[in-house]
């Protein structure tokens, strides 16, 4: 089992979750039971209570209308359903080494069926993103959208969004923004037209459930069909937001976690949970690089990372680095982490890495157990 003192892999899924989010799921399992919109008993209005806190909350962080949030699965089907509707045959793409898998199967998908063209910005000296490359990007051909991911869950760097979501805006690109790194640690309210996050990250919500939130104005045709709970016998699928997007029977249990885990942290310093997260990786960070024979991936600015460290070991595979550290009771993640873009910037395609992502409660003693393993290798 884990040792929740030792769990190292935060930037995957949050855990422990708090005592308030567990509390909700079971509420949801001991008292309520059904769908929001599935009837007008009392456990159905008390979900419709909960199911619309959750989407007012996430609106407030992106800074849209609530009836423009629609909740997924996760942020994997949250960025294919966007990416479909909004990219047409023939369209040019620009994008970044850093994107996840989620972004970079389904843009290479659409490249062979709709012969969409796609130009890849690679990271810069300093395994960044830079804007004005972006920017440039965007500049160079009539482009009609910029996938940008807001920090890399590799080696945790942090792009300038702002900065590049206004440079799309001049391009006259549209822009999709994955902020599942980011959200519930920086703003994302910055401009994108869609943003799309997990809910199981720095959101502390339960597992299979994300949300795509789109500005006023801007239209996705539904890119699946099914019940929604309509009142009215139709048979064809609602065009109004949120339902669109909202196609069969919702995660309720984990829209509850996500509902309470967003009222807990009202009035929260923000600021607070990533600078206690980043310390640990700052302090992390400075053990290894004392360590012979172990190399930093990519160190970002201590301002411009969210809490997440890659190293490489010239001694050990990855994979085996996490062995040795899940027989001491880490929870770490090794491997590719459905990067491969960056991976082929980083000189790492072929061995992977060790990914260490500490949260905000991570002891700095578990930090010390961890390097001290690391240098006894």
């Amino acid at each position: 089992m884990n040792d929740p003192a030792k769990y190292l892999d935060h930037a995957a899924t949050s855990w422990p979750k708090p005592a308030e989010v567990r509390a909700a799921v079971v509420r949801w399992h001991d008292e309520v039971g059904v769908s929001a919109e599935r009837g007008d008993g009392p456990g159905h209005r008390a979900a419709r209570a909960e199911v619309a806190a959750a989407r007012n909350g996430l609106a407030e962080l992106v800074g849209v209308a609530a009836e423009r949030v629609a909740f997924c699965s996760g942020a994997t089907e949250g960025l294919n359903l966007a990416l479909r509707a909004l990219l047409r045959p023939g369209d040019r793409i620009v994008t970044t080494a850093f994107e996840h898998s989620s972004v970079a199967r389904p843009l290479q998908a659409l490249v062979r069926e709709r012969a969409c063209r796609l130009q890849i910005v690679p990271t810069d000296g300093a395994g960044g993103i830079a804007p004005d490359v972006v920017a440039a990007a965007l500049a160079s051909a009539p482009t009609a959208l910029l996938v940008l991911n807001h920090a890399s869950n590799v080696t945790g760097a942090v792009v300038d969004a702002e900065a590049c979501i206004a440079a799309a805006r001049a391009a006259g690109a549209a822009c999709v923004l994955d902020a599942c790194q980011t959200a519930g640690l920086l703003p994302i309210d910055l401009g994108a037209d869609v943003v799309v996050a997990s809910c199981h990250k720095s959101l502390s919500a339960p597992p299979g459930l994300g949300f795509v939130a789109v500005r006023s104005g801007l239209d996705l045709a539904p890119q699946k069909q099914g019940g929604t709970g309509s009142s009215r016998a139709l048979d064809e699928h609602p065009t109004a937001w949120p339902s669109a997007f909202e196609a069969g029977t919702p995660n309720t249990p984990a829209i509850f976690g996500l509902a309470a885990a967003l009222r807990s942290r009202r009035g929260e310093d923000q600021g607070a949970r990533l600078f206690a997260a980043r310390a640990r990786v700052e302090q992390l960070e400075t053990a290894l690089r004392a360590i012979d024979g172990v190399e930093v991936a990519v160190a970002p600015p201590p301002m411009a990372r969210v809490p997440v460290l890659a190293f490489r070991h010239s001694r050990y595979d990855a994979a085996e680095v996490g062995a040795i550290a899940s027989q001491a009771g880490f929870t770490i993640r090794t491997g590719h982490h459905c990067a491969p873009w960056l991976h082929r910037c980083l000189g790492t395609e072929a061995p992977g890495v060790v990914r260490v992502s500490p949260g905000p409660l991570t002891p700095a003693a578990t930090i010390d157990e961890f390097a001290a393993l690391v240098a006894a290798l």
